[in-house]
């Protein structure tokens, strides 16, 4: 009996193990995707709520995940996100790069190049896996430049001048059973930071009727904007979902492309996530929109949404 039970573990932590590495793959393939993705027109399902609870609600702080930037340079991001590592290196011109993601607890290693060319002011990069292409994509800045990502994502600005404004004119209601807040002074709709008993300076997530919502902290949020786009895409996606097998990357490339999707950060300087409960088999998916893939049902970041399986409407 015992040592069936210690099988049926085994397995379960193997299939966590793959979701984490398959997840991650996907984010650092498909954050340099920047191809703007327009604003979904879904009919809102929001029910208005004149005030927050007087209690605040608990949420679920992230298993030990730790965010460690290990070095940041010109050429250089090495990133450890609990026990897996990121290892980043591109050459001075910016035109090759390399990045090795690594399972510290298998060694289990996935390699992945990047080739950029800049033609009429974009950049077009194709990306390897294993040696082999898997994905052409053209952006409007960089993916493999350090710190190109932290003028898209805002900086550290992103809290100034937003708490007076967000006191009088922010309106609080109910999505997917969680307490929001959307307005003018708010960057996009996001629970309400009143509500919960969660703080900027924490990763935690609340459980929705059919979503976690997660919350990246200001430190950790700040950190991955000074990182390569194609790194933070990684990181982003190794961090929503945290230890718990619900982990997240594909598609992150989507979301930065165009003049309207610039903020990731909210305005406190955090950045949001969400997926579904639920996992299933998914065609139409990139890279390759032939390959089906485990993916959860929904999959959301700041204000965009990079698939909708379950009819799930905008916040």
């Amino acid at each position: 009996m015992l040592d069936s039970a210690s099988g049926v573990k085994n397995r379960s932590d193997h299939i966590m193990k793959e979701k984490l590495k398959i997840s991650a793959i996907f984010a650092a393939i498909l954050l340099v995707g920047i191809a703007f993705v327009p604003a979904v027109s879904a009919q809102a399902e929001s029910v208005s709520s004149s005030s927050a609870d007087k209690e605040k609600i608990e949420v679920t702080k992230l298993p030990e995940m730790e965010l460690k930037i290990i070095n940041i340079n010109d050429t250089s991001n090495i990133v450890q996100v609990g026990d897996t590592l990121i290892t980043f290196e591109s050459n001075p011109e910016h035109t090759e790069a390399e990045m090795q993601i690594e399972n510290l607890t298998t060694n289990e290693v996935t390699n992945i190049i990047y080739k950029v060319s800049e033609i009429d002011g974009k950049f077009k990069t194709d990306v390897y896996q294993e040696g082999e292409l898997v994905n052409t994509v053209t952006s409007v800045y960089n993916p493999i430049v350090p710190g190109s990502m932290k003028e898209i994502l805002g900086g550290s600005s992103a809290k100034q001048g937003t708490e007076t404004v967000n006191a009088i004119t922010s309106t609080k209601y109910t999505w997917d059973g969680v307490h929001f807040v959307k307005g003018s002074g708010i960057k996009y709709p996001h629970p309400d930071y009143d509500s919960y008993t969660g703080e900027i300076f924490d990763t935690w997530y609340i459980s929705g009727t059919k979503l976690k919502h997660y919350h990246i902290e200001d430190s950790y949020s700040d950190a991955i904007a000074d990182c390569a786009p194609a790194v933070a895409g990684a990181t982003i996606g190794l961090i929503v979902g945290g230890g718990i097998g619900a982990i997240v990357g594909a598609g992150l490339g989507a979301l930065l492309g165009g003049p309207t999707s610039s903020i990731l950060l909210d305005e406190e300087g955090c950045i949001w996530g969400w997926c579904a409960h639920n996992w299933g088999w998914r065609l139409g998916l990139p890279p390759n929109p032939l390959t089906s893939k485990y993916v959860p049902d929904y999959y959301r970041v700041a204000s965009y949404t990079l698939w909708n399986f379950i009819g799930l409407s905008n916040p």
